[in-house]
């Protein structure tokens, strides 16, 4: 049975031929009437939001300037976007294919347009955005400014187009065989082996399993993304930046999942630090955000609160310990113990759910 990821990758590597046949920059475009027709395929609810916002919104920005109605209109928009967005996290068996990444790449478009950095897109060029069939999966969440750019300068580049290829090669083994098969081969072999030892133990250990695994899936999928997107002649952020090789939490979360980080960094730690000169109430706001952006639930209000204590603690606790490490040694404890405390979140959290039941 074919995943509804493997139905996204297959659809947008049919689409890399198609944005080639298409002449000029309508090539891009025809991308985004095959990404409509497929996500009104496999999920209409997430399709006719996305299209129909996406549609509605330049004509509105466009009035809002004429009737200086900019602030209301960014108020009213931004807090539509999140609560369909939390409708759709809280209502199970919906599938609304899209619609996260989505909902940050509207935000973005909103924020940016309030503050004047940017011009009311018009719909062709928002729905191309939007709409870009290898980024609509699994991200990165890409700046329209810089998409804008891409689509104009758009040409066939053969080395381009091979290097593209190579990237869905080989994101293709890292999440298929490394992360779907091998970690979670190993995972069930450890589950199996530590029954004997206590119920916290097993879990922070199939924890860090976990993390492991979902760094080559998410990884290799975030490769596939943007190596379809390279073999259209377009260049997207990168979302990866060798996160195992951080010397602390801080720096693993600005490597991890960048577009994400960058997007919680640029509209949510900034403003509220803006508001609040507190340093501590922007990150935890800013980490409020990611967790609640992959799940709304009190688990990930606590896992929240969890990251943004071990970064608290790597920049303000470890600095001061005087124990000598040779930098070697330091390269090789630090991923160990950014995995050991990202891994800790879930058997501390899940006791905390049973002390409080």
């Amino acid at each position: 049975m074919i995943t509804l990821s493997t139905m996204i990758v297959l659809a947008a590597l049919l689409a890399v031929p198609l944005a080639w046949l298409v002449p000029g920059p309508r090539g891009i475009d025809a991308v985004a009437v095959l990404a409509a027709m497929v996500l009104a395929w496999v999920s209409p609810l997430g399709a006719a939001w996305i299209a129909g916002f996406s549609i509605l919104l330049p004509p509105a920005m466009r009035w809002a300037e004429r009737h200086g109605g900019r602030g209301w209109l960014a108020a009213v928009a931004v807090g539509l976007a999140l609560a369909v967005f939390a409708s759709a996290q809280l209502s199970h068996g919906i599938a609304w294919v899209g619609g996260a990444f989505f909902t940050l790449r509207l935000i973005h478009v909103i924020a940016e347009w309030w503050m004047e950095k940017i011009p009311a897109p018009g719909i062709a060029a928002h729905l191309r955005y939007q709409l870009f069939l290898p980024a609509l999966f699994v991200g990165p969440v890409h700046r329209l400014p810089a998409f804008e750019r891409q689509c104009a300068r758009r040409r066939w580049d053969w080395p381009q187009f091979l290097s593209g290829a190579e990237r869905v090669l080989l994101g293709a083994v890292s999440a298929e065989l490394i992360g779907n098969v091998l970690i979670q081969h190993g995972r069930a072999n450890i589950d199996a082996a530590l029954q004997q030892v206590s119920p916290f133990l097993l879990d922070w250990v199939l924890s860090a399993f976990d993390w492991i695994a979902l760094y080559f899936t998410f990884a290799g999928m975030s490769a596939i993304a943007l190596g379809i997107a390279a073999m259209m002649g377009i260049v997207l952020e990168e979302n990866f930046n060798k996160p195992w090789r951080a010397r602390d939490l801080l720096d693993f979360w600005s490597r991890w999942h960048i577009s994400l980080t960058n997007w919680c960094r640029d509209y949510v730690y900034r403003p509220i630090m803006a508001l609040t000169r507190n340093t501590a109430i922007g990150l935890v706001a800013a980490m409020l955000a990611i967790g609640l952006w992959h799940e709304i639930s009190a688990y990930y209000v606590l896992w929240s609160v969890w990251q943004s204590l071990g970064v608290v603690l790597s920049r303000t606790v470890l600095p001061r310990l005087t124990v000598p490490v040779s930098p070697h040694l330091r390269a090789v404890l630090a991923p160990v113990a950014i995995l050991g405390w990202l891994a800790l979140a879930r058997p501390v959290i899940t006791l905390l759910f049973k002390a409080v039941q």
